[in-house]
């Protein structure tokens, strides 16, 4: 199976178990949030394992032909960055995350599965 499949399966996957959880347990995000910031070698160990699973990712397939594959590759950036974040600024990250992300928890999750079933089926 080409990378191009593998990878939006998997990526399609994440986002609609992830989106799933925004809309039906979005209440207890902040507290998870609270405590996964609140320990810093986690938060480092984490922004590590990301940037390691996106490098990999990006290797294998960094294509921007315009096609859907080219989504995928944006998702392999954005997690790239999302652990450089948790590395070097994950205080701001917390602040941001805060402020944007909680106030609207259900609409990121109704995004986050609309495109997860997007890159689950057409790839």
């Amino acid at each position: 199976m080409d990378i191009s499949l593998v990878a939006a399966k998997i990526l399609g996957m994440y986002l609609i178990v992830s989106g799933l959880f925004l809309l039906f347990r979005g209440k207890t995000v902040p507290h998870l949030l609270q405590d996964f910031f609140g320990h810093p070698a986690i938060v480092y160990l984490t922004g590590v394992i990301l940037i390691f699973l996106s490098s990999l990712l990006l290797l294998q397939h960094n294509i921007w032909d315009g096609t859907w594959r080219t989504a995928v590759t944006i998702f392999a950036w954005a997690v790239l960055l999302k652990g450089l974040a948790y590395i070097f600024v994950p205080e701001a990250l917390h602040r941001m995350v805060n402020k944007k992300l909680l106030e609207s928890v259900s609409l990121y999750g109704f995004i986050a599965v609309i495109a997860g079933v997007s890159l689950f089926y057409l790839g």
